[in-house]
């Protein structure tokens, strides 16, 4: 009885420690669950099981106290389990802190310290059975000795015969009641064995399962090695996993194994064996599957199964799938305990992938939205940019005279002189050239300063010699009005050499920002081919254009830059370059990262001896007196400095007299950022043209007239061509060869050409090529009209093409194309009106009377002008806000507008009848662009502020049409105060200013000009220099603006700096409006009248 007691007794000691293996699990499983989800309802095994793991090993403590190498065994587990649990409380404490990411790592260390504990468990185990083998030993000896006790007991009651018989049959009943007690328990050892024996393949399928469910992402997978455990461990044929759909509420087939093909992929629920397992929770056995189900089948045949073993997969009440197991055999009681032990196991598994699926959708779905929000900030921060590089374009439009393409043809004799001069000096000082390389920045810098003293003579320069060019007093002679204008001329010519040498001196001083932008090298070609094709043909040099295969479509550049540089290498070639010479631009690759672009001539070449010289600023290869070509020396080293801004460089290749060859190179992709840089346009000046053959309408032509420019050979078809046009309410002028059209087109600016393509001089094709590479010329429209089958021309050059001969339907046609277009072309605006006593008329009629080519649309309401907003895009929207309707409600409506979409940058200008408060007109231009009151020359206020805003990007050099009495209506019997401490400036500007009747107080500094302010505070506005003495325009402006009476003032600054950074200083010190010297009559003219309107 003993030996049994100790034999149950370690069976105990093995139930204890798989209870507490099997505690441990579960608390494992539930923090995986929990890790995968953060949710905290997978938590709650872990927190029943944590309580009883203490309880377990004090229990498993008591049943090894007898053995002390066991109960060491044991305290060695528990302290390992202490771990795990002193981990996992670390973890909990820390849980905020964790992150999706760190979970492999939690994981890990968890695995490792649970195989510790199960190290630990199986030694104790194994101890366990070691003890159990040798007390079955024991038992089995002791069995043995009893047997041989009870023959030497028999032996010996023979012996002493029958007198003991009655007591040894009561001692045999005794032995054999205590036999049969030692076969029961016997048989109850056996039954514990097996049933130890079954919890240990249970167990060992548990473990195989979870080792199976690690490791593996997605739940594909996880249900195939899930399958295939059940399938392997458990002893099933075959098995099919059906993943549960919420949204179509279906089973769908999702993972096999040993399946026939013919297994169906969707399963309706409530529909078959497995639709109807899927509505119960609880495992299901299928007994005598009918032969009409799929069947099994390998090499050796087919064979139905015998029974089905349906397993629905649920937690907390959510269905996950459905497992079917199939099995030849009959399935057994011990293979259904083992299943609804994993089903749980693997329920939470398959949960657990669908949440890290979902998790991970959202990842994916969040990244796509990060990367959307990343592409629209890209978008904004090139419109931003772009923006900005618009709004400098246009400072420097209002800042700058145009850059002309052509050197300087004619220096005076005084710049001669100086320029001998100043090549003598360079000459005698070459040997010094370290030195200066040195102070070349300080150089740099007091040419941009010298600015103001070098462009403050040219001022009156320009401005008296094109007062006395236009003889407005008709007391000049033609002759004395030709000097003038040579005056003008050279003026010019003498400012665009000064802009060139503060153009260096600002490369030098590091003042130029590139613009670096994906750019087409077919854009670039085409562009150069456009501007040189022409001179090539008129010198008659051969211009041949080559780009090698590997040449990427697309650089990232500075387009501006880079073809200045071109443009200048081009140029030199072709000037020095005689007739019947060639000249190459040639495009390859140095290496996968470095373009090279190289100019070769065959020209005269460059002597050695210059070659070293020719990049240094104000050098010329031909330096003498008596030299055959102009220029002032700066071409090549203001490309050098471009280049090394665009990451390149430029050289000389080859030497004289084999011609030259330049060559860039730029990288293709490089690695800086650059700031959207000042554009430079050239200008075509055509040659004087000789008197029409026919008579058209160039002597009468006014603003409101649609102008067409005919230039066609055949003087009968451009006569009816002519009165065609007439007839349909155009203006004509007409041209009879390609060279008197360009400058007509140049002049007038016409609405529509009509464009023959043979003609003489110039012909069509060359005409449409220099049109288009024109900014001002490219945006008018073309009409071909030619006998030629193909006239070589793209779609996109041209905006009509008809064949001659012509029939009357043809024209009509051909004018009906161009009146359509030019109305397209019309700016169009919005005006919101105020109602019956709005001022809508009056807006339109004196739009006409300037000239504006306007189309108006109004809106009676904010309903009507959504509903025209969604309709079409307004390039400018004018909203009346009239005594009738308050300031408040406009103030909302305004707020409407501006917040549509639709609206966008589009300018808002406010038209006022009624007075309003500073504080009042602060709130309204938070909204609108330009307020205008009712006054009794507000339509002319109006309409200047809607052609600043209309046309601002698109200024023309349109023919000087008669100007409307409107400005010297505007000008006349004004009042303003010129500070300036230049005499030839204050007698020049105060002439043009007196001249539109405007009395003009002059003061010599800032500090006369404030004293002079305050002695006439009835001043209309203040025209200031910035650079004087005594107190300069910065602090004058200020002081002025710090007097209550002098807040709104117009106060414009003249300055002879003519950098961005200098505009931001004048309006931040008090200006309301700026204007770079040299002054430009027309601009100055412009700017006071609409201040003073």
């Amino acid at each position: 009885m003993e030996e049994a007691s100790w034999v149950q007794h370690t069976y105990h000691v093995l139930n204890n420690s798989e209870r507490v293996q099997r505690l441990l699990f579960d608390m494992e499983a539930a923090r995986r669950g929990f890790r995968s989800t953060f949710d905290h309802k997978f938590l709650k095994p872990y927190e029943l099981a944590l309580p009883k793991v203490a309880p377990a090993l004090n229990d498993l403590h008591a049943l090894v106290s007898d053995n002390p190498e066991q109960y060491k065994n044991v305290d060695s587990l528990e302290d390992e389990v202490n771990n795990l649990l002193s981990y996992w409380n670390e973890l909990d404490h820390t849980l905020e802190q964790q992150r999706f990411e760190q979970n492999k790592s939690i994981t890990e260390t968890e695995a490792l310290m649970m195989d510790r504990v199960r190290a630990k468990i199986s030694l104790v185990n194994a101890e366990e059975r070691r003890l159990l083998a040798l007390r079955e030993n024991y038992k089995n000896e002791s069995f043995s000795k009893a047997v041989r006790a009870l023959l030497i007991n028999n032996a010996f009651i023979l012996l002493v015969g029958c007198i003991l018989m009655w007591v040894t049959y009561v001692e045999f009943k005794r032995r054999l009641r205590a036999q049969k007690a030692l076969n029961l328990k016997l048989t109850e050892v056996v039954d514990l064995n097996e049933a130890a024996n079954e919890r240990n393949w249970m167990l060992t399928g548990v473990n195989k399962m979870n080792d199976s469910l690690q490791g593996v992402n997605s739940r594909g997978e996880l249900v195939h090695s899930a399958l295939q455990t059940l399938t392997t461990f458990g002893e099933f044929a075959a098995g099919a996993f059906y993943h549960f759909n919420e949204e179509a509420n279906h089973l769908r087939l999702e993972a096999t194994v040993n399946m026939p093909a013919a297994v169906a992929a969707v399963v309706a629920i409530d529909e078959g064996f497995v639709g109807t397992a899927a509505s119960n929770p609880d495992l299901r056995v299928i007994r005598g599957v009918p032969p009409s189900y799929w069947q099994l089948s390998s090499a050796s045949g087919n064979s139905v199964a015998g029974e089905l073993v349906l397993i629905p997969l649920w937690v907390d009440n959510e269905l996950l799938g459905v497992i079917e197991l199939a099995s030849f055999q009959p399935v057994t009681p011990l293979q259904i305990g083992l299943l609804e032990i994993l089903k749980k196991d693997i329920a939470v598994a398959v949960n657990a992938a669908n949440a890290r699926e979902k998790v991970m959708q959202l990842l994916h779905q969040v990244q796509e939205q990060k990367e959307i929000l990343i592409s629209q900030q890209e978008e904004l921060r090139q419109s931003n940019e772009e923006l900005s590089r618009q709004s400098e374009v246009l400072q420097a439009s209002e800042e700058e005279l145009r850059v002309q393409e052509e050197e300087l043809r004619q220096v005076n004799t005084e710049i001669t002189v100086k320029n001998y001069a100043l090549e003598i000096a360079r000459n005698d000082l070459s040997q010094k050239a370290a030195e200066l390389e040195a102070s070349s920045r300080y150089k740099s810098e007091f040419l941009a300063n010298m600015s103001h003293e070098l462009r403050t003579p040219l001022n009156s320069v320009l401005i008296l010699a094109k007062m006395l060019q236009e003889n407005k007093d008709k007391n000049l002679t033609s002759k004395q009005t030709e000097y003038a204008g040579i005056i003008h001329k050279s003026g010019s010519d003498l400012l665009h050499l000064i802009n060139d040498v503060l153009d260096l001196s600002k490369i030098e001083a590091g003042k130029v920002e590139m613009n670096f932008e994906a750019i087409p090298v077919s854009e670039i070609m085409d562009d150069l081919s456009d501007l040189f094709e022409v001179v090539s043909q008129e010198k008659k040099i051969q211009f041949i254009k080559t780009i090698a295969p590997d040449v990427p479509t697309t650089l990232f550049t500075d387009k501006l830059r880079l073809e200045q540089v071109i443009r200048n290498l081009l140029s030199n070639a072709f000037k020095f370059t005689p007739a019947a010479g060639v000249i190459t631009l040639s495009w390859y690759m140095i290496n996968p990262d470095t373009l090279s672009i190289s100019v070769s001539d065959t020209g005269g070449g460059i002597p050695a001896d210059k070659q070293a010289l020719i990049f240094n600023a104000f050098h010329q290869g031909d330096g003498s007196t008596s030299r055959k070509f102009g220029g002032t020396g700066l071409g090549l080293s203001i490309s050098r400095e471009l280049m090394q801004l665009l990451k390149g460089s430029l050289v000389l290749d080859n030497s004289s007299p084999a011609g030259s060859t330049f060559s860039i190179t730029i990288p293709v992709h490089p690695g800086a950022d650059a700031i959207v840089a000042t554009e430079n346009t050239l200008e075509y000046t055509p040659s004087p043209s000789p008197v029409p053959a026919i008579s058209d309408d160039r002597d009468n032509i006014s603003k409101q007239d649609k102008l067409i420019l005919i230039i066609e050979d055949d003087i009968h078809f451009a006569d009816i061509l002519r009165d065609f046009a007439r007839n349909k309410g155009f203006k004509t002028i007409v041209a009879h060869n390609g060279q008197d059209g360009l400058a007509y087109a140049r002049k007038y600016l016409p609405a529509a050409i009509i464009l023959d393509m043979n003609l003489p001089v110039i012909d069509g094709k060359s005409i449409l090529k220099i049109l288009k590479s024109n900014e001002d010329l490219s945006k008018i429209l073309v009409h071909v009209v030619t006998a030629a089958d193909n006239a070589g021309i793209g779609e996109d050059n041209v905006h009509g093409y008809t064949r001659k001969p012509l029939q009357l339907p043809d024209l009509e046609a051909v004018f009906t194309n161009i009146s359509a277009r030019i109305q397209a072309g019309l700016k169009k605006v919005l005006l919101l009106s105020a109602g019956p006593q709005s001022a809508d008329a009056a807006i339109k009629a004196k739009s006409e009377e300037r000239h504006l080519e306007t189309q108006y649309d109004v809106a009676a309401g904010m309903p009507d002008a959504r509903q025209l907003l969604a309709q079409k895009k307004y390039d400018a929207v004018i909203m009346e806000i009239s005594a009738e309707l308050k300031l408040d409600t406009g103030m909302q409506q305004l707020e409407t507008l501006t917040s549509m979409p639709e609206t966008g940058d589009t300018p808002l200008i406010v038209y006022l009848d009624q007075d309003i408060t500073s504080s009042e007109e602060q709130q309204l231009k938070r909204y609108a662009a330009a307020i205008v009151r009712n006054s009794a020359l507000a339509t002319d206020r109006l309409m200047d502020e809607l052609e600043l805003f209309l046309y601002k990007l698109e200024k023309k050099e349109k023919v000087e049409y008669p100007e409307t009495p409107g400005i010297a209506t505007v000008l006349s019997g004004k009042k303003v105060l010129l500070a300036d401490d230049d005499m030839r400036n204050v007698f020049s500007i105060s002439a043009l200013l007196e001249d539109q009747g405007i009395e003009v107080l002059t003061a010599a500094d800032g500090k006369e000009a404030v004293q002079t302010l305050q002695e006439h505070p009835k001043l209309d506005l203040v025209l200031i220099d910035i650079m004087m003495p005594e107190m300069d325009g910065y602090e004058a402006m200020r002081l002025i603006r710090a007097d209550p009476r002098f807040q709104q003032l117009p106060v414009i600054a003249l300055t002879a700096k003519a950098m961005a950074e200098d505009r931001v200083k004048c309006m931040e010190a008090g200006a309301s409006d700026y204007i770079a010297k040299p002054v430009d009559n027309i601009k100055l003219l412009s700017l006071l009248k609409v201040w003073l309107s």
